[in-house]
């Protein structure tokens, strides 16, 4: 009885073992498993750059290494005291010149044009610490890293890319609770992409493509906030409460209905301050009209700033934000395959919504603050002379 009662709670303990194989054999990255994994991962910007800018490296510089004269000629060029353009013309092909300097490794050159430009006995900064090839492995510097990420996404932090490089190193599966390093640190400061996620990235496509097309992206929307604060600045000067959040709605709610924008307040309930309230001045006085005409601009112009923006996140919601339409890794995809013509559609998008900013800003750059202030300055004396 005994012996029945231990034979089959050993049973018990192998079958509760058999059923955990999968999970003790499950020691690498894989995609059938961790795709998850590796998505949350890269929804993280800080997280993504560097795996995606050390995949960049080994693929589209170093050919995965394949190529035993790009790996010579690379060395070829480090070991020089000196290097000049004419070094990189002898030694480095063409495809691999546009892409270091693509990616930032010649520090004084910025791009290909800029490097044609150059005469043969022009100097090349590569720096002291740079990309080095050992034992069929590239090793990375961290500076090296950053600044050529930092080179086409300037918010990311230092302090962020260093947090970062500490995570990526042991990734917890969700799994079970082994550790996936996505990242190796070689030495005291260099990385190196793993093995594992440098095949799964490979599957998904063009990464490079994807990265410059998220950085056109952007940059581009970069561009159009510094366009946007500028003219809520301006708008500042005139009064810091049509900033206001719930304002600002009225605000808009009044252009959409194309209703005097004003009187469209007044009958909202909206306390302003008497100089927007035209009380007891003469309309037609050229500084009334002036203040007023320049006012009403740049309301509208917020408006269809907004509106932009409003276009903008659609198409950054292809890859980021709460309302994203895709993984990261089907981002990828789509954009190397060109499925649902999605390259085409955020070129165009792009190249509409650029044409209506340029409008914008052109009329923007005749204003400056001093103006303004001077503006709003005669504008209230106007109105303590007539009260």
């Amino acid at each position: 009885m005994y012996f029945l009662t231990y034979y089959f709670w050993l049973n018990q303990i192998n079958l509760t073992n058999k059923k955990g194989i999968f999970f003790m054999e499950h020691k690498n990255l894989t995609l059938d498993y961790d795709e998850n994994l590796i998505n949350r991962i890269l929804d993280d910007i800080n997280n993504r750059y560097i795996l995606l800018f050390l995949y960049i490296i080994r693929n589209d510089l170093f050919q995965d290494l394949n190529n035993q004269e790009i790996i010579d000629s690379y060395n070829r060029v480090l070991i020089l005291d000196e290097i000049y353009k004419g070094n990189l013309l002898s030694f480095w092909d063409t495809e691999f010149i546009e892409t270091a300097i693509d990616l930032g490794l010649i520090k004084n050159i910025r791009t290909i044009r800029e490097f044609e430009q150059k005469d043969q006995d022009f100097i090349i900064r590569i720096g002291q610490e740079t990309i080095t090839i050992e034992q069929n492995t590239i090793s990375v510097p961290a500076d090296t890293l950053y600044l050529m990420i930092n080179k086409k996404f300037k918010f990311l932090t230092r302090r962020n890319f260093n947090l970062a490089i500490t995570r990526l190193k042991s990734v917890r599966c969700e799994r079970i609770g082994t550790i996936h390093p996505f990242i190796y640190q070689i030495g005291e400061n260099d990385y190196t992409i793993s093995d594992d996620l440098y095949y799964i990235l490979d599957q998904f496509g063009n990464i490079y493509q994807t990265v410059k097309i998220e950085n056109t992206i952007e940059n581009f929307y970069e561009r159009f906030k510094e366009i946007l604060e500028k003219t809520d600045n301006y708008i500042d000067i005139f009064d810091s409460k049509l900033n206001n959040k719930s304002i600002l709605n009225k605000i808009n709610l009044a252009i959409e209905g194309n209703r005097d924008i004003f009187k469209y307040l007044k009958e909202e309930k909206v306390e302003l301050p008497d100089k927007l309230k035209l009380k007891n001045l003469n309309k037609d006085e050229e500084i009334v009209q002036k203040w007023r005409s320049t006012l009403l601009k740049l309301l509208n112009y917020r408006y269809e700033m907004l509106e932009i923006e409003k276009e903008l996140n659609e198409i950054r919601n292809y890859y980021s934000g709460k309302e994203k339409k895709y993984s990261y890794l089907e981002f990828i995809e789509k954009i190397s395959f060109n499925e649902e013509n999605i390259v085409d559609t955020i070129r165009n998008l792009l190249v509409n919504l650029r044409k209506s900013i340029v409008k914008i800003n052109e009329d923007i750059e005749e204003l400056t603050k001093k103006e303004l202030k001077l503006l709003n300055l005669d504008y209230e004396r106007f109105i303590i002379m007539s009260s």
